[in-house]
């Protein structure tokens, strides 16, 4: 049985009114802080009203919340492929060309990290694909393995993702295309127990 509040989510009309709002914190962002924007000026600058606004939200915070969870949720979905219906892979021309359309959202949530924890959900993420591709990919491993595992995943989560940002904060001087391929030649650790480096293919 489908819940009503899944039904309303999957509402073309409740999507749009979220993206406006998303939209509109975005905008707000490149100028003021979290703390410093109203549910009002969020309201005004989305075209919507307060009413509508609590249809969707408790308050400012859990919109916040939630419109950042939202972003990395859609992030690893448009940038992931599933292979042989078992494990996903980080398509890295599709991870740079979804950053250059969102640009606007990567650049205000970083310059609001310590609030908004933008980074750190999506390196987590991160973490936690790489994870389930060995786990998959890879029989039981010794303890050593694992940790050797750890921190390769650690390492290429992280170095990443802030190469990523790095580019962002730069202004995109590169395509994607030429950046997908030099972070594809970046991660690749052909000495490692676990080929981990595979999770990430370059087209």
């Amino acid at each position: 049985m489908v819940r009503e509040t899944d039904l309303r989510a999957q509402d073309p009309r409740v999507q749009r009114t979220k993206q406006q709002l998303r939209q509109a914190l975005i905008i707000l962002l490149k100028d003021s802080t979290p703390k410093g924007i109203s549910i009002q000026a969020i309201t005004k600058q989305a075209a919507i009203t307060r009413g509508t606004f609590y249809l969707h939200y408790e308050d400012k915070v859990d919109f916040i919340r939630t419109a950042v969870a939202d972003l990395v949720a859609d992030f690893y979905q448009q940038v992931t492929v599933v292979v042989d219906q078992t494990y996903r892979q980080v398509s890295l021309q599709a991870l740079f060309e979804y950053v250059e359309q969102q640009q606007a959202a990567f650049k205000v949530f970083y310059k609001n990290e310590a609030t908004l924890h933008f980074q750190a959900q999506l390196t987590e993420s991160m973490r936690q694909l790489m994870q389930d591709y060995v786990a998959k990919r890879y029989n039981q491993t010794s303890q050593a393995d694992q940790i050797e595992m750890s921190i390769t995943i650690d390492y290429l989560a992280g170095a990443s993702l802030a190469l990523v940002f790095k580019w962002v904060n730069d202004g995109l001087v590169y395509s994607p295309r030429y950046m997908a391929k030099m972070l594809y030649q970046l991660v690749q650790t052909p000495n490692t127990t676990f080929d981990v480096a595979q999770f990430f293919v370059e087209a």
